[in-house]
């Protein structure tokens, strides 16, 4: 603390806080006789370099290394919002200096122009509207537009962070539409580049980002869950990049809120299987490959998984509901398809086959 004091620009700063940041999570509600002096520290710390960053000539000289400092401190409030989990609202309010600027500081961290703050200020986002919604509750609106604002592929880590954290104020908004209802077609507009694969960079050159893929497929499910119609009338544009999004999810929860808004969505306009440009035995065949990925062993995957011993692993069965749906939806799909079925099927690897017949009736 003493440090940041003297000088919050201070490069030994930079580990303490990341330090510090890591032994909140580990810590949990043990590091409470601490976390209000560490917060007011990252607090002070994020103060005092925003003051003085904004007295500089020139803002364009201003670089990542000069808000390293800001950055190390969102992380380790963002360490105490993981550690203390709901205890963190308490945590904020009980600080008389810090408690009623909190909200501004988030707003000032998310808007800010270098992407290296932001990326941060958004892992802090995402948390707060899993572990501590209400200091959130009241700047959502902006909150939301600078996050859409910011999925930018140019800013790959900035851009996943964005993505993820308003997925997760869906989750928290639940099936109440209305916070999210001025954003959904600017999120839609975001999203969809980076389900089908056509995000640019300036040159015009289409930008490959590890992870992105899926975790858009996530947020778009999260979106959809909140209200199917946000995303059904435009789904026959980026259904199979969707379906190929969810197959890449390795986290169940997550794999399990896309595969739900896909759900809903699809049910909403089941007219969009027929609209994606694409044969209907292509689209079917991606919305297959995408349930499989549910089964495949989250070990080690043999080489010949697919026509040598089974060994798909079974549906979850904390998601027993959702199995049901996927159930009915593929049993919806075979009767549309019609006699392309029969050519679908003919087409499955034999544990695929052996697959939809055991956990999925169709035979």
């Amino acid at each position: 603390n003493d440090i940041a004091t003297e000088n919050p620009f201070d490069r030994s700063l930079l580990s303490l806080m990341e330090c510090l940041g890591s032994s909140t999570v580990v810590c949990g509600l043990n590091f409470q006789p601490w976390a209000m002096e560490t917060f007011e520290m990252a607090m002070s710390t994020i103060e005092a370099c925003t003051i003085i960053i904004a007295h500089e000539d020139d803002l364009a000289d201003i670089d990542e290394d000069m808000t390293d400092p800001i950055i190390c401190a969102v992380d380790l409030i963002d360490g105490l919002c993981e550690g203390l989990g709901g205890n963190f609202v308490a945590l904020v309010n009980g600080s008389a200096r810090f408690g009623p600027t909190f909200p501004n500081v988030l707003q000032n961290v998310a808007e800010h122009f270098i992407p290296g703050v932001r990326m941060s200020a958004f892992a802090l986002l995402g948390d707060l509207a899993r572990l501590a919604p209400t200091l959130i509750e009241a700047g959502l609106p902006k909150l939301l537009s600078e996050a859409i604002s910011s999925i930018d592929p140019m800013h790959p880590a900035m851009c996943n962070n964005a993505v993820w954290a308003v997925g997760e104020v869906c989750v928290r908004c639940g099936e109440n539409s209305g916070p999210l209802t001025p954003h959904a077609a600017s999120l839609l507009a975001c999203l969809i580049p980076l389900l089908v694969g056509n995000a640019l960079d300036v040159d015009g050159n289409e930008l490959s980002l590890p992870g992105i893929a899926e975790n858009a497929a996530t947020t778009m499910g999260r979106l959809a869950s909140v209200n199917a119609n946000f995303v059904a009338p435009e789904l026959g544009r980026f259904l199979l990049g969707w379906c190929d999004g969810m197959s890449k999810i390795s986290n169940p929860q997550e794999r399990h809120d896309a595969f739900q808004g896909f759900v809903m969505a699809l049910r909403a306009n089941p007219h969009s299987i027929q609209s994606t440009g694409s044969e209907l035995g292509e689209v079917i065949t991606s919305i297959l490959f995408a349930v499989v990925s549910w089964h495949i062993p989250t070990s080690e995957i043999p080489s010949n998984l697919l026509s040598g011993p089974y060994r798909f692993e079974p549906f979850p069965s904390e998601f027993n509901e959702l199995l049901a749906s996927l159930r009915q939806l593929l049993h919806d799909l075979k009767s549309s398809a019609g006699e392309m079925w029969n050519q679908i099927e003919g087409q499955m690897p034999t544990n695929v086959k052996r697959l939809m017949q055991e956990v999925y009736g169709l035979s």
